[in-house]
């Protein structure tokens, strides 16, 4: 997941593997896992995304499968989505008002150089970027 441009609508029959049932009570975070092609190069990732409180569950649900989807866009799998309460702690950074929306992204397990270019592009989509 990268910062830089939010995801399209999502189609009325989403073709993303989150399969799982969403919870009785609205989540405030998903989490995406997947692998997509970056420029010749295979990049795993685990990123997150939380409500900040100012978003409904159907914009959360909406962000989440339209960034799952980006996955099979640029070459791989569609990402696969669980629902949280929160995001986990520790991430490697936290873009904060992710595309410069009610939403906070958070990153796991990029390689040094993949996550070197997050801060740039999380500027770009008018978010702060901070490392935790």
């Amino acid at each position: 997941m990268t910062a830089a441009k939010a995801p399209d609508a999502a189609p009325a029959t989403p073709a993303v593997a989150d399969q799982a049932r969403l919870p009785a009570q609205p989540s405030k975070a998903c989490m995406i896992a997947g692998e997509f092609n970056l420029l010749g190069t295979v990049v795993r990732s685990r990123d997150c995304v939380q409500s900040t409180g100012a978003s409904s569950h159907a914009e959360l649900t909406k962000l989440c499968q339209g960034l799952a989807r980006t996955s099979a866009q640029m070459g791989g799998q569609a990402g696969t989505i669980t629902y949280l309460d929160a995001c986990p702690a520790p991430a490697q950074g936290r873009c904060a008002g992710l595309f410069g929306l009610a939403f906070d992204g958070y990153y796991y397990e990029r390689s040094a150089d993949n996550l070197a270019g997050l801060p740039a592009s999380c500027s770009q989509g008018g978010g702060r970027w901070s490392e935790d």
